[in-house]
């Protein structure tokens, strides 16, 4: 997180001094090791694979294979799945924009001020279920079947855009200005894009 520039930006911005999450290694942990396990479990729990959990005698051989076979690393990408997540998150988006909620005061933040939430996830939630019993209606319960076909690709697409997001708003944090979470203010990069960044994410 950025340093701060001045006195009174020091005040209102306190370094982190105690962690979550075991500190950075704690966070280090959490950012590497959920990817690996969500991939580890849809490669190795299969028909393919010998069953879940695989045999454990073949395990290490099966890792190293995949891992020095380039076209393995080729397979986790796919154009069409990251298209679909972004049409979802767009979605998601717009549905936030438009569909009318209750605005929400937070708590008074260290500047006085407060940030307003707006609650529509309900009517969201409505909207997105009715548009799917709509599609599943019309073109029949096998046309959902691509959020298995393509789930290494939707998995790497979410993995992409937490990625994106996280480098993007800590990055930003070193605008002049900008109120920090007190938990994501510890220096620490690793720690600090893991853990909350700017304070309109926090109530």
């Amino acid at each position: 997180m950025a340093k701060s520039t001045s006195p009174q930006e020091a005040t209102l911005n306190p370094r982190t001094t105690t962690y979550e999450f075991m500190g950075p290694p704690g966070a280090f942990a959490v950012t590497v090791g959920v990817p690996i396990a969500v991939y580890a479990l849809y490669f190795s729990c299969n028909d393919a694979s010998g069953g879940c959990p695989p045999p454990l005698n073949t395990i290490q051989a099966s890792v190293t294979e995949a891992l020095s076979d380039p076209e393995w690393w080729v397979q986790l990408w796919d154009t069409q799945a990251a298209l679909m997540y972004l049409a979802w998150y767009t979605f998601c988006v717009v549905a936030w924009k438009l569909l009318p909620g209750d605005w929400v005061e937070g708590t008074q933040l260290r500047n006085g001020g407060h940030q307003k939430y707006k609650f529509n996830a309900f009517a969201t939630c409505l909207l997105a279920l009715g548009l799917t019993t709509g599609y599943i209606w019309r073109f029949g319960a096998e046309s959902f079947t691509f959020l298995y076909e393509r789930w290494v690709g939707f998995v790497t697409a979410a993995l992409a855009m937490s990625i994106f997001q996280g480098v993007l708003w800590y990055a930003l944090s070193f605008r002049s200005g900008k109120l920090l979470a007190l938990g994501g203010n510890s220096g620490n990069f690793i720690y600090d894009v893991r853990a909350p960044l700017q304070l309109f994410r926090e109530r």
